[in-house]
Formats: structure tokens, C-alpha cells, sequence
């Protein structure tokens, strides 16, 4: 594969890998990989990302990664919410990705709530073509620990009598990715339409897309999205700082929410003290790594209250919000004086 040298070759390589995927579904009934990875993330401006990740400069707001042999071109047009694109098929590309920035203070991934990713497909007038789950016990510290995850990919509709299972399977685990589309039609001499998963954790696979600019404009919509409710509910915390309230659809472990937040380790990122505790709630003190911001969170059975610094970065919602749903309870809503965000 040819070098990119500018935002119009790099385009172009993404315009022909969507038509080669297609012919070679047409003609051999499977995907030939690589296929595009679109991943999103969150990054302060106050810590010089750039430098420290080594990015190397292609065209305005462009840039080159290079990770082992993957190759990730980074487009910072949007200084706070970076896409970063790769054709990299390696089943490691996102651990590489992350792994690269781990511990970097100033960048953070983008967490997509259910809600939020239902938004998008709402938005896009996209049908619903399947789902993933996952689930971790990241609550229990014993050694056979509870580990499940699955996938169910339909077509256009899915099969009345499999929608009990499926509708029991969305109550009891928290939804880890969707798949969605449109006018997907395929026979044996064609296969014309958009096809997208999209996972929690800020990233999009490109199953197949026949119009490569309507891809664009989705992966534009779904960072402006993401970033027009980061901005409110930071413009509104220094305005008048108030609480972030996370509801959760059933009550929690509250004493294995210690797991989560021992010296920050886990995705959470959070390295928070309990300082009082009472029969229905736990009170907690900390810091965010993610930027070092210093936060309060109140923990009940079945709800949240965030309190941050009046400068600080609120990325920390989403994230717990997100991950709450997947560790704590089935789904979560996240709320700023009684207006839901990140839906």
C-alpha cells in the first residue's frame, strides 16, 4: 500500500477499499479485509498530545501514526475530538492505540452510552441489524471470576421467535456494540448499501459503504454530537458547578465499587477515597486521571452524583456513565439539572 502524503490521498485509499470490499463480497459472498476502523478520542489541548505521541505531520490537521507495522492517520481538524482512521487488521489495533496513550494526561477515549448510540441511528435513519454484549465481573475478586460476551447479527428483520431471547438478553446485559444500516440489498452480482458497527468505547468498523461521503458525514455527526454535550456541560459547570446525576436501571454492588477505583487502574480511571459511609449511600474523594481534576462522587443503590472542579474536564460523565452500564447496573442516564446529556 502506497503512503498517504495528504488528506485527499488518504480519502481516496478509503473510497477504494469501500468499492474493492464490495466486489470482492459480490463476487466471493465474504469480506476481504482490511476494513476501515474510525476511532475517537478526547484530548486536552494544555498537554501537548501532539509531541508526546509523535505524530508526524502530513497535511493541515493531519497527521501520521505509526504503531509496530499498523498505521493510524490522525485528523485533528476538531482540536478536541480527534478521528483517527486505520485499515489495520490485526485484532490488536486498539489495544495498540490505547496502550500507546495509557496513562498520557490529556487524552481520553470517547465513551458512547446506549442512548447515544441509539441517537446516531435514529439521526442516520439506519435499521437496526444486530448487537453485541460483554460482560466482565470487575466487582469480585475472586480467581473464577463470571465472563460472557456474544453477538447476534440479523438481516432486515430479525426472527419473531428469536426477539424473546433477544429482548431478555438487552435487559440483563448492557449493550457493548451496534450494528446498523441502510439499504443494504446483496444477490450474486451486487451488494450496494452502508453496514457500521459501533462499539461503546469510541470506535466505528466499515463493514461495507457504498457512498463514502455519507460515511463521512457520520463520522462527523457523531463526533459534533459527542462534543456539542461535552461543551455544554462544561460551559454550564463554570458557570454555576452543580451535580451530574448517573441513574442506574437497577441497584448496585456498592461495596464492590471499591474494585473500580483502587489507584485508578481500571477504564474508569478514577482514584477515589471513601470518606463516609452510611446504609444507603457511600461518599467518595479523588482524582480523575485522566487530567489530574479533583472530584467528588456520591454513590447510592441506584444512583451518582458527580462533582468536579469548576475548570475541569468533564469527559469524567460519559466515562462513568458508560461504564457504569457495563460494570454496575444494565443501562444508565446521565443528567445535568434535570437535562439528560450524551442522548
Amino acid at each position: 500500500m502506497a503512503r498517504i502524503q495528504d488528506r485527499k490521498g488518504l480519502h481516496s485509499l478509503i473510497s477504494s477499499v469501500n468499492e474493492s470490499n464490495r466486489d470482492y463480497y459480490s463476487r466471493f459472498g465474504n469480506w476481504v479485509s482490511p476494513q476501515i476502523k474510525v476511532f475517537w478520542l478526547e484530548v486536552n489541548q494544555n498537554y501537548n498530545v501532539k509531541e508526546r505521541l509523535g505524530l508526524k505531520p502530513l497535511d493541515r490537521n493531519l497527521f501520521e501514526l505509526v504503531v509496530e507495522d499498523d498505521i493510524f492517520w490522525v485528523d485533528t481538524t476538531n482540536p478536541r475530538i480527534w478521528e483517527i482512521y486505520t485499515l489495520s487488521s490485526t485484532r490488536n489495533t486498539e489495544k495498540k492505540l490505547i496502550a500507546l496513550s495509557k496513562g498520557m494526561k490529556g487524552v481520553d477515549k470517547t465513551w458512547f452510552t446506549q442512548n447515544f448510540m441509539r441517537r446516531i441511528q435514529k439521526e442516520m435513519n439506519f435499521s437496526n441489524r444486530g448487537f453485541g454484549i460483554k460482560y466482565r465481573d470487575l466487582l469480585s475478586n475472586e480467581k473464577d471470576t463470571n465472563n460472557f460476551s456474544a453477538k447476534f447479527w440479523f438481516g432486515r428483520r430479525s426472527l419473531k421467535s428469536m426477539e424473546p431471547i433477544l429482548d431478555n438478553l438487552k435487559k440483563s446485559f448492557s449493550i457493548s456494540s451496534i450494528r446498523y444500516g441502510k439499504n443494504i440489498s446483496c444477490d450474486e452480482r451486487n451488494l450496494t448499501g452502508q453496514l457500521y458497527e459501533f462499539y461503546y468505547n469510541g470506535h466505528l468498523t466499515v463493514t461495507t459503504c457504498d457512498d463514502t461521503e455519507e460515511m463521512f458525514n457520520l463520522i462527523r455527526m457523531i463526533r459534533d454530537l459527542y462534543l456539542e454535550n461535552l461543551v455544554y456541560l462544561e460551559k454550564e459547570n463554570r458557570r454555576k458547578p452543580a451535580l451530574i446525576e448517573v441513574t442506574f436501571s437497577e441497584e448496585i454492588d456498592r461495596e464492590g465499587f471499591d474494585v473500580l477505583t483502587q489507584v485508578g487502574k481500571r477504564d474508569l480511571n478514577l482514584w477515589l477515597q471513601p470518606y463516609h459511609s452510611e446504609s444507603d449511600i457511600n461518599r467518595y474523594s479523588g482524582v480523575d486521571m485522566h487530567t489530574g481534576d479533583f472530584i467528588n462522587l456520591d454513590l447510592g443503590n441506584d444512583y451518582s452524583y458527580i462533582s468536579a472542579d469548576k475548570n475541569s474536564c468533564m469527559n469524567v460523565a460519559p466515562r462513568f456513565g458508560t461504564l457504569s452500564a457495563r460494570y454496575l447496573s444494565t443501562s444508565t442516564n446521565i443528567y445535568h439539572d434535570g437535562v439528560e446529556l450524551f442522548v
